[in-house]
């Protein structure tokens, strides 16, 4: 980075290596999102119908849809509170997380977030946070 721009390189060593170094990076998961794999998931779940010529394929695939959308319907239905019961799982797993922080404003619109050792910067303007989640 320095042959490109030696300030650029200096302010960058200004920040703890923590901060921007891959090598530093937390690999605890902060997002139970994983989009790598949908492709995979679709493809299985159409499995049968992707052996049929085109139309009967996409019949298949709709009725599919109809039916897997009926369920979460009914499973809806029977919800007990305002969000689902997988939300409710996260919002409590996060919460007793949450226990072992401490929080302590740094400004008008931001927070620093001790966890253990590690420490985030949230901004709640940008909301974006060191964490990257």
């Amino acid at each position: 980075m320095g042959s490109v721009s030696k300030k650029a390189a200096n302010d960058l060593l200004w920040y703890p290596p923590q901060h921007w170094c891959k090598a530093f990076f937390d690999t605890v998961c902060k997002n139970y999102s994983c989009e790598n794999n949908f492709t995979e998931s679709c493809n299985k779940w159409i499995l049968e119908a992707r052996a049929k010529p085109i139309i009967k394929m996409l019949e298949d695939i709709r009725i599919k849809v109809m039916k897997r959308l009926k369920k979460l319907e009914e499973e809806g239905k029977k919800w007990t509170e305002e969000y689902s019961p997988y939300s409710m799982d996260l919002y409590h797993d996060f919460r007793m997380i949450a226990q072992g922080c401490q929080v302590v404003a740094n400004g008008d619109l931001g927070y620093e977030v001790a966890e253990g050792i590690d420490r985030h910067v949230v901004n709640l303007a940008t909301t974006k946070c060191t964490c990257r989640t």
